[in-house]
């Protein structure tokens, strides 16, 4: 299949279309969709019936996004994984007075979030089909927008594209909050955007010191990783971009604009705003490029105990909360702290267990959370104490929560017990009480899980209000069978997706670490073009 798709020259374009694409999608979207608002479930108006002629906006967009998804399993099918380096690379003129270029290019850490974002994007709007009824060309060009800017944040090597990406990926989460979020939509999308646009003005400034430092020619992250930078200015710098990442990431204690989030947020939202893209950035750009900071004794105690703190604490009011959304928002808390774990305990394991979670994190969270949203669309509510019995009323939605409950605390046979494994024994090698405490993590995990559970599908049934409701069908069953497909593969046979990334986590744990490493990039030829390099206070 690889051979196929070189000879068919995708190395040379398919980056470049899994960027621009949903540009132009949502450009079409925008100029030429018509709302079709449906009358029931599974009903609609007739086609001249409201927004005049032209396609339907919500099924445009569907298939925009289903073209990005058929773009992303080629990248993966193209990915080569025994090769170092970068792979589809591709390097077009942007801003050549600033040494700014168009750069793209995919590794064994990168891929996995790509493929992840491309597939799950289709599959969340599919499900939550009928859950956004109003300005569907506005939303739907929102939608692709997003998911241009998550494509650039996962595939850009030049700093000031990956700032334009990041930026791009903030602003239409901040409409789709505030316009088609539930009751309190503003205020969570103002603290949304408020924070994590300090974040990132924060993160362009160390940008522009990069840049000035490379002698104001690049903005690449091949170039960056060159420089030889002291101590003090890496610590500042360091501080910066992870301030930007650990607040997009809501680590603890910049965590509080999550839950809000989340809850306000209409569910398609919600499962973006749960993809792991500030720690994805963690392990692309801070780490490698300030690797003395990353490995100063105060910054690696600080990053490692809040870690802990954020797997303990997630956990703990994740147990006590009263609807659904927010047990998820603070599990994702406590998911995020194992990988913070299992980066900043850097051996092999835990950084490819940190990625593991960070793709299995996507696919469980957004089952989850999309069961939630299907819970208050069926019944108006996803408080806990709301429900009872709708193992009985509801089955195929029974057996669909159980499964990713059960994934997302870890339980062997499923994805979410890989991650967390890999990321328990690489940092035990490291930081054992860490590891050992961080386990405590689990055991809360499963109250919480176990809890949601017993109220929702197992308690009293309230006949009158619920025992009608109906259970998955359609598009959501359709979508809930992949998910669970996707738990159980990666569950049972993981090495797929660990083999891609091997090379790329030995590749950073020996960067950071501080030993003399080859980042083998490639040229437009194809040729191997091995740099040595050394930073700082880690120059060997």
């Amino acid at each position: 299949m690889r051979e196929s798709l070189i000879s068919f020259g995708v190395q040379s374009w398919l980056l470049p279309a899994l960027v621009l694409w949903p540009l132009v999608g949502a450009a079409l979207v925008w100029l030429i969709g018509r709302d079709r608002r449906p009358v029931a479930a599974d009903t609609a108006l007739p086609a001249d019936a409201l927004g005049g002629g032209g396609p339907d906006a919500r099924t445009l967009t569907l298939s925009v996004l289903l073209v990005e998804a058929a773009l992303g399993l080629m990248a993966w099918g193209a990915f080569d994984p025994s090769a170092a380096g970068w792979q589809l690379r591709v390097d077009l003129p942007w801003l050549p007075d600033l040494g700014a270029r168009l750069s793209l290019a995919v590794d064994g850490i990168s891929l996995p979030m790509l493929v992840l974002t491309t597939s799950l994007m289709p599959l969340a709007l599919l499900a939550t089909w009928h859950q956004v009824t109003t300005r569907l060309s506005s939303f739907g060009a929102l939608l692709l927008a997003l998911t241009s800017g998550l494509v650039g944040v996962f595939v850009a090597l030049d700093l000031l594209l990956f700032y334009l990406a990041w930026e791009l990926m903030l602003i239409p989460m901040y409409f789709i909050i505030g316009i088609w979020g539930t009751e309190h939509r503003t205020r969570a999308a103002i603290k949304y955007v408020i924070l994590t646009m300090f974040g990132s003005l924060l993160m362009l400034a160390a940008i522009a010191v990069l840049y000035v430092q490379a002698g104001a020619t690049s903005f690449h992250l091949d170039d960056l990783l060159r420089l030889n930078i002291p101590l003090a200015p890496q610590l500042w710098l360091f501080g910066a971009f992870f301030l930007a990442f650990a607040i997009k990431s809501a680590l603890v204690p910049f965590h509080t604009w999550l839950p809000d989030a989340q809850f306000e947020a209409p569910v398609i939202g919600a499962v973006v705003l749960g993809l792991k893209v500030g720690t994805y950035a963690i392990l692309r750009f801070a780490l490698p490029l300030f690797p003395a900071a990353a490995m100063h004794d105060t910054v690696r105690t600080v990053v490692l105990a809040l870690s802990v703190i954020a797997i303990v604490y997630g956990a703990l009011v994740a147990i006590v909360q009263p609807d659904l959304r927010r047990v998820l928002s603070y599990s994702s808390i406590s998911h995020l702290g194992f990988i913070m774990l299992g980066a900043f305990a850097l051996t092999q394991q835990s950084v490819q267990g940190s990625v593991m979670i960070m793709v299995n994190h996507g696919i469980t969270t957004s089952a989850l959370f999309l069961l939630a949203g299907i819970l208050k669309e069926r019944g108006g509510s996803d408080r806990l104490d709301a429900f009872g019995g709708l193992a009985r009323v509801m089955p195929l939605f029974a057996v669909a929560l159980i499964l990713s409950m059960l994934s997302t605390i870890g339980l062997p046979g499923t994805n979410g017990f890989v991650g967390e494994f890999l990321v328990l024994i690489g940092t035990y090698r490291a930081e054992p009480l860490l590891a050992i405490v961080a386990t405590s993590g689990v055991v809360f995990a499963s109250v919480y899980a176990l809890r949601a559970l017993q109220h929702l599908l197992f308690a009293a049934t309230d006949t009158a209000r619920h025992g009608t409701m109906t259970d998955l069908q359609g598009r959501q069953l359709a979508v809930m069978t992949v998910f669970a497909v996707a738990m159980l593969w990666l569950g049972i046979a993981p090495q797929s997706v660990l083999r891609r990334m091997e090379v790329a986590s030995g590749a950073l744990i020996e960067r950071v670490r501080g030993g003399e490493t080859a980042f083998a990039n490639f040229d437009g030829g194809g040729t191997s073009v091995n740099t040595s390099l050394t930073i700082g206070a880690v120059t060997p």
